[in-house]
């Protein structure tokens, strides 16, 4: 049973503002009903929900020598994700993303500082990629530099007998056939409805997963509240429905970070060799806790079998 990942992280400070107002400009004050200060990123919201599952964490990061440097570091350290693997930036301040949740829906501005600064010699020197049992690559558009990274690494880790997950994100710059390249190698595609649908080219669900089916061993795009649709290479699709209980339990405080929880709930049952159904089923569990507080870690559940019951039970 595999139950060690390599990651590279888009490691950021999360500053979350939720309210029921959007800003004006022109220096219009307005209040919001809190904030948070949290470890930030796809990757690191990705790797808490994994590790309080019990799975092991071998997180890449690069950080500034500031503050919020400091914080990120100690704030692995608290959610037993060893910062061993963290280089800090002697030129290069801390990636910061800043966002406001109103109404279920989030704007977000991020600045990457230190992120923009990591290549793929340092990553290599931590001695990480050298065999490695699985690679999950998050945040694919974001951390643009590093594609001819991945497009040289991830045929090299198939060799070397590794699985690759892959959840890209969104791209901030449009340009999504940059990850087609690397599709082919891997053997969990996760993404979001939107995601699908814009790498694609397609127009439908259906069409998106059966077009991605071409190349990614098994893919599963998160369709939110409608559930997710897995295919595999032969095309076969199975849809999944939020199970009622988790529906009659909803309860969303801010949408950050649902997507990676599903990803860790759903790849911690993945390696563990379980039926698809389940992956699924422990992926929505892990999205759909992770709504009731604000920022993608406070509510991560650590224990899903009381869930798993209910869920049966209901």
């Amino acid at each position: 049973m595999k139950n060690e990942i390599v990651t590279v992280a888009d490691l950021c400070v999360d500053l979350l503002f939720v309210g029921d107002v959007k800003p004006i400009y022109g220096q219009v004050e307005q209040f919001v009903h809190d904030y948070t200060v949290e470890l930030g990123g796809s990757t690191a919201i990705f790797s808490s929900q994994f590790t309080k599952l019990g799975g092991q964490i071998k997180l890449i990061g690069k950080v500034g020598e500031d503050v919020f440097g400091n914080y990120l570091v100690e704030r692995l350290r608290g959610l037993h994700i060893p910062p061993t693997y963290i280089i800090k930036s002697t030129s290069e301040k801390t990636a910061v993303g800043l966002g406001l949740a109103y109404h279920g829906d989030r704007a977000m501005l991020t600045y990457l500082g230190a992120l923009s600064e990591m290549t793929g010699e340092e990553l290599l020197s931590t001695g990480l990629f050298d065999k490695p049992q699985h690679v999950h690559i998050t945040s694919y558009y974001l951390l643009a530099h590093l594609h001819d990274f991945w497009k040289a690494q991830v045929p090299l880790l198939k060799n070397k007998g590794a699985t690759i997950s892959l959840d890209t994100n969104w791209s901030p710059f449009g340009d999504w056939h940059a990850v087609h390249a690397i599709l082919p190698f891997i053997d969990v595609f996760i993404p979001n409805e939107q995601e699908a649908l814009h790498i694609s080219g397609q127009s439908t669900v259906l069409e998106a997963g059966k077009w991605l089916s071409n190349f990614c061993t098994l893919t599963v795009i998160k369709c939110g509240g409608e559930g997710a649709v897995a295919f595999s290479k032969d095309k076969t699709a199975t849809s999944f429905d939020v199970p009622a209980y988790l529906k009659q339990n909803l309860k969303i405080a801010d949408t950050t970070g649902a997507g990676d929880n599903f990803d860790a709930g759903f790849l911690k049952a993945w390696l563990g060799g379980n039926k698809l159904e389940d992956c699924v089923r422990d992926g929505m569990i892990c999205g759909t806790i992770s709504l009731k507080e604000v920022g993608g870690i406070t509510s991560q559940p650590t224990d899903l079998n009381p869930v798993r019951k209910e869920i049966i039970n209901y």
